[in-house]
């Protein structure tokens, strides 16, 4: 059964709050955007922040880019409550569907979770790209950070990966 996508368009959106309650915990200050960031991703044309829900369930969020012949997710999160019952693969199975070139960043391989989560997108099909990456910061007093690139279903070539990276640094995080 597929689960339901309800796009997420303003901060005035009503179910903004839970979204981002979830935004707010899933992830790291280094990570995430803060409110006002937020809020000019939302009015972007190529970002779409969207609730997902298995009936009236709300079990997670994606937080992602459409550019030209591809999508980069940002964030993706699944419900805590909810962790372990194959939410993120449904999620990710549906939204690749949707979107056959998709792009995402992972932490390197430092953790046993980082492991487990490059496993887990390896299994959906994502491919583990060899570029030296590193995000541009969400915030003035945080370094950069090392991130891993995968692409889904092939690896990027060169200039697939400069052409990521320029929307990444321009678009996304809106950079000159």
């Amino acid at each position: 059964m597929m689960l339901t996508i309800i796009p997420i368009e303003s901060d005035k959106s009503a179910l903004f709050a839970r979204v981002d309650a979830l935004y707010e915990s899933a992830f790291p200050l280094h990570e995430k955007r803060d409110y006002a960031a937020k809020l000019r991703a939302l009015r972007h044309p190529d970002y779409r922040l969207q609730a997902w829900f298995d009936g009236e369930q709300f079990v997670g969020l994606i937080g992602a880019w459409q550019f030209a012949g591809y999508a980069y997710i940002e964030h993706l999160a699944v419900n805590d409550k909810l962790r372990a019952q194959g939410y993120g693969k449904r999620m990710l199975h549906q939204f690749l569907q949707q979107n056959p070139h998709t792009l995402l960043e992972i932490d390197p391989l430092t953790t046993d979770i980082a492991h487990r989560r490059l496993r887990f997108y390896q299994a959906m099909g994502f491919q583990l790209n060899d570029y030296r990456h590193y995000h541009p910061s969400y915030h003035a007093q945080i370094a950069d950070h090392e991130l891993l690139v995968l692409s889904y279903p092939v690896k990027l070539s060169e200039q697939d990966y400069q052409r990521f990276f320029n929307d990444l640094c321009h678009q996304v995080m809106a950079k000159s």
